[in-house]
Parts: structure tokens; sequence; C-alpha cells
């Protein structure tokens, strides 16, 4: 049966995104339903890895260019790895895949939301105006948009941003991602393609809940801009997306199926 405090969750995003023909929440909409929603801890949903996914045949993923105006913002993200990371360069080369959901059912919501741009931390010295983005974002029909190049750092996970090659996927919870397959195979297989591409191993593909708990558990975390919490995410800032169970099938995925 929906909880109350689910079901209000629904009522609040359904809300948001109703408000007008194309949806206007910000980042700053869909940070906030995470901190409050996120559950004090993350426990796995009792559902069982898909067999079926073993016997699929892999094919390569077919990235669609649905690329954010990043050439835009150049200034401003040299500005942003120099603060968190000591280093203003924007060219990434990828050691670590992070995984992410959106908490959001609008792939287009999400894009309009990166490319308008929000308050973004400045580690314990406030705020600064700044761009979100991510590489690929995969919808609920597992279509996979390529929104910035692999060459080129995106600000998606806070930490590992100078690192990481950051995956979105359209769902509200982890048991809606987890309630379409071909979704989350989609994934699957961009993950395989990614670490084939880029040596990356298995130990390099993160979620960011992970990611939220610091150097502990994701050793290349960094961010010289929060002098109070520079190991770890503040835990009004905690993340849950994309959730244990996900992340034990895509590592069950990928110890039988190696890149």
């Amino acid at each position: 049966m929906m909880s109350r405090k689910f079901s209000c969750f629904l009522m609040l995003v359904t809300a948001v995104l109703n408000a007008s023909a194309q949806p206007t929440y910000t980042n700053q909409d869909i940070n906030r339903l995470k901190n409050k929603y996120a559950p004090v801890r993350i426990k796995a949903l009792p559902k069982e890895y898909p067999a079926n996914f073993d016997q699929r045949p892999f094919q390569k993923p077919k990235y669609v260019d649905w690329m954010l105006p990043y050439h835009e913002w150049v200034d401003e993200y040299r500005n942003y790895f120099q603060r968190h990371y000591q280093d203003p360069s924007i060219r990434l080369q990828p050691s670590l895949i992070c995984m992410h959901y959106t908490v959001s059912p609008s792939a287009e919501g999400i894009w309009n939301s990166f490319a308008r741009g929000t308050q973004m931390s400045n580690g314990n010295k406030g705020s600064v105006f700044g761009h979100v983005s991510v590489h690929l974002m995969i919808d609920q029909q597992a279509n996979i948009y390529q929104l910035m190049p692999f060459d080129r750092r995106c600000t998606g996970a806070y930490g590992v941003n100078h690192k990481a090659i950051s995956i979105e996927m359209v769902a509200v919870t982890e048991g809606d991602l987890l309630s379409r397959p071909d979704q989350v195979y989609a994934s699957f297989s961009v993950v395989r393609d990614l670490m084939k591409r880029y040596n990356i191993p298995l130990s390099g593909i993160i979620a960011h809940y992970e990611v939220s708990q610091g150097k502990s558990v994701v050793p290349d975390y960094t961010d010289y801009a929060d002098s109070e919490y520079p190991d770890r995410y503040p835990s009004k800032y905690f993340r849950s997306d994309p959730g244990p169970t996900y992340m034990a099938w895509l590592r069950s995925y990928l110890r039988k199926n190696p890149p």
C-alpha cells in the first residue's frame, strides 16, 4: 500500500509538472525532493535480478545527440573546477562512471533545467549560479541521449566530477526505475560499453548515493571548496539514487558479462 509520505511526494511532483505545458521546476526543486524523500538508511528492495539479462545478446548502444549548450559555459566550468578540484581544466579522462536517477518523469524537463541553470553549492561558502550537466540521459523507453561529450567534464556528481562520466536514468524512485527492464538493461549496456572504451574497472562503477558518503566509500572524492565537509556531503544533501538494488543488479551483470 502506498505510504502517505510517498503519496504526498507523487502529488508534489505532479503539481510541479502540471503547472504549465512545459515543466518549470529547477534543479533546486529536484534537490529539495531528493533530500526530503531520501531514506535515512538506504534499504535494498525485495526484487530479484532478472536472469534473462544474462541471455540477452549485447548490442552496442546507440547514442542520440541532445547536446546541452556547454560551449557557452567554458569560463563558468573552468572556475567551477578550479574551486572544487584546484584544476581549471574542463577536459575529462574518465576513470569512474557515476549512476543517477532524475527524481522526475520528464526527460525534457530535466534537459531544460540543466540548460536554464540554477544556484549551485559553493561548498560552505554559499552558492553561485551555474549549470548542472551529465553526459548521458536514458529515458523510460530506453532511448540513450548524449548531453555532453565524454571528453568534457560535467557537474552532475559533486565530489567526483573531475574523474566521472555521469549517467542519469529518467525515474522518480528506484522502484520506478526497476519496473522498466528495457531501460535498466540499456543502462547496463551503456556502462559495459564505456568500461571497455575507457578501460574502467568494475571498482570504478559507482552510485550517486555512494559518492555522497564520501571518501570512505569513494576514495577519489575531492572537494576543496568545502572546508567544513571536505570528504563527504553534509547530511542534508545525502543522496539515495539510483539505489542499492539497482547497483547490485548492475554489478552482478558486469561480473557475469565483463566488457
